[in-house]
């Protein structure tokens, strides 16, 4: 059985659809009279003779327009009646709703439930249900030039529940640490988590990001769209753009001034999906800075402000 879904942005709406495999098949709506027969039917199942009736058109003209929806799969034979001088053939819609699929890109999901949104942000690092990018998280021990080791890998685990209800299969390990990263690594689909004094591969494209971490000022973030600085200590940044080692991919990435920054930008990805896609495209790069926010005095994170 195939799904429509509409989102309307408060809510899903979502219909029974009719999958038709060859574009073609649709060059019958093209006709005003087959319009004009999918409408009738569309109130309520009827004959050839009733419509023709209804719209005061020939009834041959009628069945004409009939078998060529049904040849498409728009209707659907519903039942027969015998009527005097003869059987009448009673015509119903095959769904209120006709998709039309023009590529195998599908995009598979087992939670029925996930919005529209998730689905739109998460192309193309899911691809088919499968996880199609490489997931970098910094070397928690001590590396790199600013001799440091990554204290936010443990807050990706969230990232992981929330990508894992869009996966069929799962082909593991799904992640891998900066110093495992080889050259051929960075040609993928990429989702990096952590900021340039954590993370080597960030800190290698973090001059091309439209959002960058500036290390005189203690890895504030410094927006290129308003020039704005962002300095405080949980402000983190989720970047969606394409991938700087090859432009044909995409990179997502996940990082704060500190690590509490980076745990707030996971939280905007998991929880505010809606508000981080607002006003965008699924193809078109994207970035929101987000402050993270302890709403029930736990001294831990639980909201996000979203500043940008």
């Amino acid at each position: 059985m195939e799904y429509f879904v509409k989102d309307t942005g408060k809510n899903r709406v979502v219909y029974k659809s009719l999958l038709i495999e060859s574009p073609k098949s649709l060059g019958i709506l093209a006709n005003k009279t087959a319009l004009d027969l999918v409408k009738e039917l569309s109130l309520k199942p009827l004959c050839a003779m009733d419509i023709a009736r209804r719209l005061g058109l020939h009834e041959q003209k009628v069945y004409y327009n009939l078998r060529k929806l049904e040849k498409a799969g728009i209707i659907k034979l519903l039942t027969t009646e015998e009527r005097t001088g003869g059987t009448a053939k009673i015509y119903a819609l095959a769904e209120p709703v006709v998709s039309v699929k023009l590529a195998e890109n599908a995009f598979i999901t087992t939670d029925t439930n996930v919005s529209i949104k998730n689905l739109d942000l998460l192309r193309p690092f899911i691809k088919d249900g499968k996880l199609d990018a490489k997931i970098i998280l910094g070397n928690p021990h001590v590396h790199g030039k600013y001799d440091e080791g990554a204290r936010d890998g443990v807050y990706a685990f969230d990232l992981a529940l929330f990508i894992g209800n869009f996966l069929t299969n799962m082909e593991l390990p799904c992640f891998m640490l900066d110093t495992q990263v080889k050259k051929e690594d960075l040609n993928d689909n990429l989702i990096l988590i952590g900021n340039p004094k954590f993370n080597t591969i960030v800190d290698r494209i973090n001059s091309e990001l439209p959002v960058y971490f500036d290390k005189e000022k203690e890895w504030s973030l410094i927006s290129k769209t308003t020039n704005k600085v962002y300095d405080q200590i949980s402000v983190g940044a989720i970047i969606k753009c394409k991938n700087p080692f090859n432009e044909k991919k995409k990179i997502l990435v996940l990082a704060g001034k500190r690590s509490r920054g980076t745990k707030a930008a996971i939280i905007a990805l998991t929880q505010y999906t809606e508000k981080i896609m607002n006003n965008s495209s699924i193809e078109e790069d994207m970035h929101r800075i987000v402050l993270g926010l302890d709403k029930d005095n736990d001294y831990e994170l639980d909201h996000v402000k979203f500043l940008e």
